[in-house]
């Protein structure tokens, strides 16, 4: 149900331009929403495109379509500003399996169970901001956008040093965000063809986690007298991608619309990791601690995506009762195999050694989403109108068996949305409501693929002896997840 406003005087016109100019100039000044980006991201972060189980690809009648399907927004006439606003609640629970392992030393007088289950502390992530700004500067066959945004999904991560998860992650902060700029050409009855040029900025990226700092000795399961929390910090401000997309009407009742990621954006993330205790457990002095001339490295690519999609209308004369819409979402994720972060510098923990490169192994892979939504406009009097929506999705796992992880919990998906959207001339506002089901998974010991970091002794005498183990499993166990998503879209359009 769209609102696209005529241009029916020169002044007006003037008007509108100016208008769209300040908009653009403020979407590209914004503070930047911090999120991280991947496979891991959830279908969708528009409050329109969520209501309807992330199928949105054909019938987005809104300035998501900068990032949804450049090609759709020739269908926004006039001037068109957007705020969006994502909540996620993030229900994560780990449990760690018991170990055929030598557990280490006993912690437990000071409150340590490895084999408790433990929890995301960081349920709620608050900062999934969208600002966008399109218009068609008085043109027939031009539409033009700005804005801002950042991936939809959970960024920031905390588990306690003492868990049975340490020696996967303690903590994960991120900020990734895509400054953009669009163009549009076609026909707003029949035909649309997009481009979206965006900077991909990551100013922050923070992941720590518990590594056994010990020189020689056999591998332990739980603890070492010898752990220290590794934190590593990293950055990127230089990387683009670009988004291309195309949108058609054939007939009245049936339109069809392509779009995706066609250049991956290569992130060099450089930075340094720093060295703390674990508290309640080691008590290592500054200089121990301290780093010779650290640098961190990680170089990460977000993949080429493709969508598609074809959208049913229901009319009524010329008036769109209601639609239909079904999306088959492509991610080329299996390009994700490791994290291989490359390390310099001295490590001081006792006599001084040069840090190892360290080595998390992902092995994702590509995923499909088959996405079904549609919306009724209930009830129009006049400019006022309201229109009601649902839709459901199902996405395969990014992450295989065997190397799941704590960081990002990219499973089997089924997600369920709803939402409202209500109409008030000029002003149009989204409310809407998903969650998420994961299905739980559960590693053995024996096959877990995610191994305990131990950088100056990474390979004692049981790597090669008789127990067949190339280190301790630190995935292994039972993992738990749900997400909840709220989010608010406020329009407004204008000449």
């Amino acid at each position: 149900m769209g609102h696209n406003l005529p241009v029916n005087t020169h002044t007006l016109r003037i008007t509108r331009v100016a208008a769209a100019a300040a908009c653009l100039l403020l979407a590209l000044g914004a503070d930047a929403p911090a999120a991280h980006a991947g496979g891991f991201e959830l279908p969708e972060g528009g409050a329109r495109a969520l209501s309807r189980g992330g199928a949105f690809t054909v019938g987005v009648d809104d300035p998501s379509a900068l990032l949804l399907n450049p090609g759709a927004l020739i269908r926004l006439r006039g001037t068109h500003l957007l705020y969006n606003h994502v909540l996620i609640s993030e229900s994560a629970t780990f449990t760690r399996q018991a170990s055929d392992l030598p557990p280490g030393t006993d912690y437990s007088s000071q409150g340590f169970d490895p084999l408790a289950p433990v929890s995301n502390e960081e349920t709620l992530f608050p900062l999934g901001a969208m600002l966008l700004a399109t218009s068609d500067f008085g043109l027939d066959d031009f539409t033009f956008a700005a804005g801002i945004y950042g991936p939809n999904a959970h960024g920031k991560k905390r588990y306690p040093t003492s868990g049975g998860q340490r020696y996967m992650l303690t903590s994960l902060d991120a900020i990734l965000f895509y400054p953009s700029l669009s163009v549009a050409y076609g026909q707003p009855d029949t035909f649309g063809v997009g481009l979206t040029l965006q900077w991909v900025m990551a100013p922050s990226l923070k992941l720590g986690l518990v590594v056994d700092g010990s020189q020689a000795g056999e591998l332990h399961a739980y603890y070492s007298g010898n752990d220290v929390e590794a934190r590593i910090a990293l950055s990127d401000m230089t990387s683009f991608t670009a988004l291309l997309g195309a949108w058609w009407r054939p007939t009245p009742a049936v339109e069809l619309g392509v779009s995706g990621r066609v250049v991956p954006a290569k992130l060099n993330l450089d930075g340094e990791f720093t060295l703390h205790n674990v508290p309640g457990q080691t008590q290592f002095s500054d200089a121990q601690l301290s780093v010779t001339g650290s640098a961190a490295r990680l170089d990460m690519t977000l993949p080429p995506t493709a969508r598609a999609g074809v959208r049913y209308r229901g009319l009524d004369g010329e008036r769109e009762v209601w639609d239909l819409e079904l999306n088959v979402v492509y991610e080329a994720w299996s390009m994700m195999e490791r994290y291989d972060v490359q390390l310099d510098g001295i490590i001081n923990l006792f006599v001084g050694a040069e840090a190892p490169n360290a080595v998390i192994e992902k092995r994702w892979m590509d995923t499909l989403s088959v996405r079904l939504g549609g919306s009724w406009n209930a009830w129009e009097a006049g400019a006022n109108a309201l229109q009601l929506s649902a839709g459901a999705y199902y996405e395969s796992p990014t992450v295989p068996k065997n190397y799941e992880h704590l960081d990002f919990l990219a499973f089997d998906r089924v997600g369920l949305g709803l939402g409202a959207t209500a109409t008030f001339g000029d002003l149009r506002l989204t409310l809407a409501y998903s969650h998420v089901f994961q299905g739980s998974r559960d590693v053995d010991e024996r096959y877990g693929k995610v191994y305990q970091q131990r950088p100056l002794d990474p390979c004692p005498d049981q790597c090669d002896g008789g127990a067949g183990w190339s280190g301790v499993p630190a995935n292994a166990g039972h993992y738990e997840s749900s997400y909840d998503l709220f989010a608010a879209a406020l329009e407004l359009s204008f000449l």
